[in-house]
């Protein structure tokens, strides 16, 4: 059984072109998420800052988000973006207040979250190539924990090689999810690899976590023809998925082969 994660788009739109810079350098910012908030509306920018976004007459009340790990984030009205003839968008590096931890000594109690799944009765992954477009899991997690690695169980990759990004999302005052990494963070693989469980070390980026949590793999460049489908479970819970940066997150039956082992914060 296949489930594959596919949402309606008006076809009635208007293309934006624009690139986005650094307001400290001038310099161009490759892979920046574009996308009209609370919408399936999105893009990302490419490797040189360059990006195209359609733009229906339907959203010119809504708000269109710029946002990058590192920068400070940009909203525009949508018809206001519209009908500025120049679309240099300029973010502003941003800086991270770093929370101090005290690390005391003792055998470290390891800790797994998500859901390892190795059948191969139900696979689920991408429905398409929409840039922006994220897939993952939710937790929760008690008390505070730092993050060893990421493992993935993929059933299907028909890329020679693939390169997603990582986010790390965490509840804020029930009112959404915010991303709490303080740089990107990629993963790459290539097919060879899928018949073993995919691991990747995260302990040099001194992540931790704590509360309500969802890990999220993220369409982020253009891969070409191709699909990627993790081994599924369909009892153990639920996937998360949404099209774009900004959009609404969304939950469908059957929980995705992505774990990660932590070890518990004293």
């Amino acid at each position: 059984m296949l489930i594959g994660f596919i949402i309606s788009q008006s076809v009635f739109s208007q293309s934006q072109k624009g690139k986005v810079l650094s307001s400290e350098n001038n310099t161009a910012i490759g892979y920046v998420n574009i996308g009209i908030i609370g919408r399936n509306i999105g893009t990302v920018s490419d490797e040189s800052g360059n990006f195209i976004i359609n733009l229906d007459n339907d959203y010119d009340n809504d708000s269109l988000r710029f946002s990058m790990i590192g920068y400070e984030s940009r909203t525009f009205l949508v018809k206001s973006f519209k009908e500025d003839s120049i679309k240099n968008i300029y973010l502003k590096p941003r800086l991270y207040n770093m929370q101090e931890v005290h690390v005391v000594y003792r055998r470290p109690r390891k800790i797994r979250l998500g859901t390892p799944v190795t059948s191969n009765d139900l696979r689920s992954g991408f429905a398409n190539n929409n840039l922006g477009s994220e897939m993952g899991i939710n937790v929760f997690v008690k008390r505070r924990v730092k993050l060893k690695d990421i493992n993935l169980n993929v059933a299907v990759c028909t890329f020679d090689s693939v390169t997603y990004r990582l986010n790390i999302y965490k509840s804020v005052n029930q009112t959404g999810y915010k991303n709490i990494l303080t740089e990107p963070v990629y993963i790459s693989f290539t097919k060879n690899m899928v018949d073993k469980v995919i691991s990747f070390n995260l302990s040099k980026y001194s992540i931790i976590i704590e509360g309500d949590v969802i890990f999220a793999l993220e369409l982020y460049r253009d891969l070409g023809e191709g699909s990627l489908l993790f081994h599924t479970e369909f009892f153990t819970g639920t996937t998360y998925h949404r099209k774009a940066s900004e959009a609404i997150w969304t939950e469908a039956p059957g929980v995705i082969g992505m774990y990660l082992n932590c070890e518990l914060i004293r």
